[in-house]
């Protein structure tokens, strides 16, 4: 609030006070020594204050202005002054009118990315004014893009994107121990272990078994003829054999990176500026290479929405490479490692045998596996009703 301090002496000194009082003038912190009237008033009420002065002759002086508003009186006609003020607040507000960034709450499964890219087919992007989104229609169009979005709605608060979201709840497993199944063979073992926790064993341990041939089943034919149906489950273990083959020639064509070029990129809301002249952007195609690098602005700790990104256009080029045998062989066994912990994990080796062949183009490698696993799994039992 502006207030103005003065100090009033005169003859009718009592009758001015009066007459301020009567005004509706309210004095702050009133002082009367030697004749001197000294209090505070609204800047408001200045031009009253005059008038009653002039009025009952009395001498005023204003001794002290408070306020912005005459703080600011010096700067009335620094018109410079005036339109950095004017151009600040258009700057401003027009961060505030725009997606300066995009926070996602809620989601779990869904990844931030796929939510950003969601978005931007429908048009949501940094730096479009939040007056061009239709809020209900995107909300609807992100249930139908991201299925497991259960609920979403969105919001902006100043120039953040607020994304809420819900995902939706998935149903627990069912598992149906009334549906009649029999255990099968999954590979051609011989059986090391049975261990029935519903069914009938028609098998037992030591018996060699082909693939798909029946090991629990879950029908039995009671004294009467009638046929029963039942779930059968257990865990049947056997040993199998598996074979890795694999042959890498000496010689072969790789993609290897070619020359790469850079572009600077100023990029302000999301609008990309380019900042490198005469740069060229090589035509979109599978043998250019494209990454990114951002390095956003920051001021006084905060991050501004302004970055410099620069963008490499790499040329994918390929090379003939020249391998030794031992380099070959290293290979070669890596890929076997990868094939035992890929599709064996949770088996045991009980015994593997190398063959390693050499030609005049590469090596080959083949290794002869006996594993030790679970050879059983559940197969339904289609029953034709009468």
């Amino acid at each position: 609030m502006a207030y103005i301090r003065f100090t009033a002496e005169g003859d009718r000194l009592s009758s001015f006070r009066d007459a301020l009082r009567r005004n509706g003038v309210s004095c702050q912190k009133q002082q009367i020594c030697d004749s001197v009237y000294t209090a505070e008033i609204s800047a408001n009420a200045q031009r009253m204050l005059s008038a009653l002065a002039k009025q009952y002759g009395i001498h005023l002086e204003i001794t002290a202005r408070h306020g912005m508003r005459f703080r600011l009186a010096p700067y009335r006609r620094r018109f410079g002054f005036i339109f950095g003020l004017l151009c600040g607040g258009l700057f401003l507000s027009w961060c505030n009118a725009a997606v300066r960034s995009i926070e996602i709450t809620g989601n779990e499964r869904i990844s931030d990315t796929e939510i950003v890219r969601a978005l931007s087919k429908l048009g949501v992007h940094y730096g479009v004014p939040f007056r061009d989104l239709p809020y209900q229609y995107i909300e609807q169009q992100m249930r139908l893009a991201i299925h497991d979005i259960e609920w979403i709605t969105m919001r902006h608060s100043g120039g953040r994107l607020i994304v809420d979201l819900t995902e939706e709840r998935l149903p627990p497993e069912l598992h149906d121990d009334h549906v009649p199944t029999n255990v099968i063979a999954s590979e051609t073992a011989q059986i090391t272990g049975m261990d029935v926790r519903g069914g009938f064993a028609v098998k037992q341990i030591g018996d060699t078994v082909k693939a798909g041939e029946l090991l629990i089943t879950g029908a039995q034919t009671d004294s009467f003829g009638v046929c029963r149906y039942y779930h059968a489950e257990g865990v049947v273990t056997g040993t199998f054999f598996d074979t890795f083959e694999q042959t890498l020639p000496f010689v072969s064509e790789l993609p290897v990176r070619g020359s790469s070029h850079t572009e600077t990129v100023f990029s302000v809301f999301g609008k990309r500026i380019p900042l490198t002249l005469g740069f060229i952007r090589p035509e979109a195609s599978e043998q250019i290479i494209y990454e990114e690098d951002r390095e956003p602005l920051v001021l006084f700790g905060k991050q501004l929405p302004l970055s410099l990104i620069r963008c490499r256009y790499t040329k994918q080029e390929t090379a003939i490479t020249v391998y030794s045998e031992s380099e070959i062989q290293t290979m070669l066994e890596e890929a076997a490692a990868r094939y035992e912990q890929n599709f064996h994990a949770d088996d045991k080796i009980i015994s593997k045998r190398t063959e390693i062949s050499r030609s005049d183009l590469g090596i080959s490698l083949k290794i002869n596996y006996i594993f030790e696993g679970v050879i059983g799994k559940s197969s339904e039992i289609f029953v034709k009703l009468s």
